[in-house]
């Protein structure tokens, strides 16, 4: 881990470790998220509350986007007040990483939208019916799990600081080599091909996008997710790193 100078009020100057990150993103989640994540995902929430709720007898996704609205416009009026923010560094943490929920739920339903599509009008009973539902819900709970599991574990004290393959980026001053860019280069456009070839010769493009998008961002805003809960401890230990 690099190392960054503070000065203190007494003129010395402090060493203090920059905070450790995991892999697929290039700098760790930071306070300022809370004042820009939270406008993003109110308006996707409120209108899947609306839209998505509608005709909704069971209730599951009328109370998911009510909670998914709930923690967006709390972040919304704390994000108001930098003295809150710089005192409870913890608790914005954890509801950065809430808000970064929101925005991968709000999403992947979009997509789960897309998947179960049978040109009818957006509401509830469209994913209720919908026999595809549980084929993409499912495993796109698995995928969530197993990713932030694999997250979480690039954090454990003994493995902070190793360079791995998936995380090779200019952060880390280590560059890919040719040939294993090339390789990954190749393996997206093979499943690009795989994915949406047949989708478009028979008519079902829509359903694949959803599930590219659904596996796209629960791959990686879980990332995010883990990497604020991590900010949250860490900023316990070291409540002088990171303010507005």
């Amino acid at each position: 881990m690099s190392r960054r100078k503070l000065n203190n009020k007494s003129g010395e100057t402090n060493n203090i470790k920059e905070r450790y990150h995991g892999p697929l993103i290039t700098n760790g989640v930071s306070l300022g998220y809370i004042k820009i994540y939270p406008w993003i995902s109110l308006p996707i929430s409120l209108f899947l509350y609306f839209g998505g709720g509608y005709k909704d007898d069971i209730g599951i996704i009328k109370i998911l986007f009510l909670t998914c609205v709930i923690i967006n416009v709390l972040s919304i009026l704390i994000a108001r007040f930098n003295s809150l923010i710089n005192r409870f560094k913890p608790l914005i943490y954890i509801l950065i990483a809430l808000v970064s929920w929101t925005v991968l739920v709000e999403l992947t339903f979009i997509g789960l939208l897309m998947f179960v599509s049978n040109e009818s009008s957006l509401s509830a009973r469209t994913v209720y019916d919908s026999d595809l539902t549980l084929f993409y819900v499912i495993p796109m709970l698995l995928l969530f799990f197993l990713t932030c599991g694999f997250y979480a574990w690039h954090y454990l004290p003994q493995n902070q600081g190793k360079v791995w393959k998936i995380n090779q980026w200019e952060t880390y001053g280590v560059k890919v080599k040719g040939k294993k860019k090339e390789r990954l280069t190749n393996f997206g456009a093979a499943f690009g091909v795989v994915l949406f070839v047949p989708a478009v010769l028979t008519g079902y493009i829509a359903n694949a996008f959803g599930v590219f998008l659904g596996i796209l961002l629960t791959s990686t805003l879980s990332a995010v997710i883990v990497d604020a809960f991590y900010a949250a401890v860490y900023i316990r230990k070291h409540p002088e790193d990171d303010s507005l």
